[in-house]
């Protein structure tokens, strides 16, 4: 076998990889999305809204890619003890594996949480305004080709043990 030769099997190889991946990505795309989440926090349970809009970089059939904002409003509850009001701000990214085609996808986020949490109790008031990771995973369906119904689980590193889960709509566009 000539050098050339064998040279051409990995090259061909690399190539069939390149075109099966970077072929069917799509161009990237802004989306938004909102939903209704159950919000659990050491101080109880709450009812909240969340949102988020963000830009698919990378599409292929085996991974995409995503950088995204959002707000997720983390409860206000209480109980004998305490009263805690808390909401976030947050910026991360969003890694998803595409199953059964483009139809269903698991994903994770993480990312920082530009958290606002107030705590009321016996030793009073206090506010507390940090920067915290937060992470999560999620599921999606693709209803539309542009609309998409998600189950997601979130974490908040917060000083009241945030997290949330829920359930709601993604638009693409």
């Amino acid at each position: 076998m000539s050098k050339s030769s064998s040279m051409l099997a990995p090259l061909g190889l690399a190539m069939m990889l390149a075109f099966v991946t970077v072929a069917p990505a799509q161009a990237g795309g802004l989306y938004i999305g909102a939903g209704a989440y159950v919000a659990d926090s050491d101080a109880g349970d709450d009812t909240v809204p969340g949102g988020f809009i963000g830009y698919n970089f990378l599409d292929t059939n085996f991974l995409m890619l995503s950088a995204e904002a959002g707000y997720y409003d983390l409860g206000n509850a209480s109980n004998r003890k305490e009263k805690v009001d808390a909401s976030a701000y947050t910026a991360g990214g969003v890694l998803a594996v595409p199953l059964f085609g483009p139809f269903f996808e698991l994903y994770a986020k993480a990312g920082v949480a530009f958290a606002d949490v107030k705590r009321e109790n016996d030793n009073g008031k206090n506010t507390n305004n940090d920067e915290k990771a937060y992470y999560g995973v999620g599921a999606s369906l693709d209803i539309l080709d542009t609309i998409d119904i998600y189950v997601e689980y979130l974490v908040f590193d917060t000083n009241v043990n945030s997290d949330i889960a829920g359930v709601g709509i993604k638009f693409s566009f």
